[in-house]
């Protein structure tokens, strides 16, 4: 029991033919913060890489660090490789998992699914989720139903991790937020209360409290995506990665490092701050940030539980 502090960071989209996202040099100076922060271990809330297959060396850069490194699947790990090979190139057992530390559980889940009819669900697997825009992001029974049990068999404090939002404070994340929210709800004054959710996804940064539970929405480590293409960048970008026009980018690499205390009932996050590459944001792209604007940072905060 007491303090324990961890790294969290997500999104750094590795693909080097499609996005200048300098992912190798980004992940060593997140690993060194880590090692400066005293973390414990490193979690990246998926899109690492949009063909593990094709760089198992950023993998190993990952997983062979001094300080061990867990992952959660995003969408865009399943771009080229099915789903199976993922599995195998980054090293995980399970889809979705956890696993204790310091008087703590770490749940990692999975809401990489589709769900074409009522009880019908299908893993993202080599770009299959794009033909089914309008039922993405479920969890299946069977992971819900291990999710309740998991939450509910701990001893410890729960922390659930994951791509997309559980819930989101416009309403947007997973399909399946009732059944969540009931097991969140559930964990109230029980040994295994929810006390932090966090997930990547939307290349936003930002802290909410919804149903008295923290909520972290973890910025990208690389840049945000723009539906728009711009053509602010020098041309010999445009020439080398082939969707550096929906780019804009992080000056530095963005992540936050969590401490938790079990005994003062608190977490904290210490974020970090950037710019954007040749000043380009999202609104000089000519795009829209929508819901929640997007900076180049890393948001900080203090919450009590």
């Amino acid at each position: 029991m007491g303090k324990l502090t961890f790294t969290v960071f997500s999104d750094l989209h590795h693909h080097p033919a499609w996005y200048k996202s300098e992912a190798p040099e980004r992940l060593t100076a997140i690993q060194q913060r880590a090692v400066k922060s005293g973390s414990a271990f490193l979690l990246h809330l998926g899109d690492f890489s949009h063909q593990p297959s094709l760089y198992p060396e950023l993998i190993r850069q990952y997983k062979e660090f001094e300080i061990p490194g867990y992952f959660v699947l995003g969408n865009h790990e399943f771009d080229i490789d099915y789903y199976e090979t993922v599995l195998e190139t980054m090293g995980m057992e399970s889809n979705y998992y956890y696993f204790d530390r310091g008087g703590f559980r770490f749940i990692q889940l999975d809401e990489n699914y589709f769900r074409d009819f009522p009880g019908v669900y299908f893993h993202y697997s080599a770009r299959n989720y794009f033909d089914h825009p309008q039922s993405r992001d479920w969890m299946p029974p069977e992971e819900i139903d291990w999710l309740r049990e998991t939450v509910k068999s701990s001893p410890v404090p729960c922390i659930l991790s994951s791509h997309a939002p559980l819930d989101y404070p416009n309403g947007s994340g997973v399909r399946c937020k009732e059944p969540v929210k009931k097991i969140i709800a559930d964990s109230k004054n029980t040994p295994g209360e929810v006390i932090l959710c966090m997930n990547g996804h939307y290349h936003r940064t930002g802290l909410d409290i919804i149903d008295g539970v923290a909520r972290l929405d973890v910025n990208s480590a690389s840049f945000n995506w723009v539906p728009n293409p711009h053509h602010f960048f020098p041309g010999e970008w445009y020439l080398q990665y082939e969707c550096i026009g929906n780019q804009v980018i992080y000056a530095d690499p963005l992540s936050a490092v969590v401490t938790l205390d079990s005994d003062a009932r608190t977490i904290d996050i210490e974020g970090c701050k950037s710019s954007f590459v040749q000043g380009i944001d999202t609104e000089k792209s000519g795009n829209k940030s929508g819901f929640r604007l997007c900076t180049p940072d890393m948001v900080s905060g203090h919450v009590d539980y």
